[in-house]
């Protein structure tokens, strides 16, 4: 048996040299469109990849405000500094060495509650009042006791300042 000479005629000829030349034409369609597709989604993910960078630096700089603020927010509510002053004429009676050792004896009384919240403080006052007024104080040359007593007690953004009167106890 043998097999029939079909490279010999026209039609089948035409019809497999069709084939290969539209497989060609196919195949170079597909490349060119694929290639195509290709390129317009790099460029797209490059433009994603920029508003993502973008959307990074945006969001990192306003994180950084944003903790920059909660950090002066929070220097802010702490104590830094506390002020002891005399408010009356009563205790211009006492020296101004007794004066300034009553006042040292007062804020050293205070210290711990240096870096406190000043919440924490306003809700304990009246134990910051009685504290200070239920405590005789001695001072070392004077064998003399005195009595402190808070006319005025001001708190504010990391400051608190107290007024306070003294009396030589009898």
């Amino acid at each position: 048996m043998r097999i029939p000479p079909l490279y010999q005629r026209k039609g089948y000829q035409r019809f497999f040299a069709g084939m290969a030349i539209g497989f060609i034409i196919g195949w170079a369609f597909f490349l060119i469109q694929g290639g195509l597709a290709h390129e317009r989604l790099i460029h797209k993910l490059k433009e994603q990849n920029s508003i993502i960078i973008d959307y990074k630096k945006k969001n990192e700089i306003l994180t950084s405000d944003d903790k920059r603020a909660n950090e002066e927010l929070a220097k802010k509510f702490k104590l830094h500094e506390i002020n002891v002053r005399f408010s009356d004429s009563d205790s211009q009676k006492l020296s101004n060495l007794t004066r300034m050792h009553l006042i040292k004896a007062v804020e050293d009384d205070l210290e711990h509650l240096m870096g406190e919240d000043t919440e924490t403080i306003a809700k304990s006052n009246t134990l910051l009042f009685q504290a200070i007024e239920n405590k005789p104080y001695r001072l070392d040359d004077d064998e003399q006791a005195y009595r402190v007593k808070i006319d005025h007690l001001y708190l504010y953004t990391g400051v608190l300042r107290i007024y306070i009167s003294a009396k030589a106890n009898e």
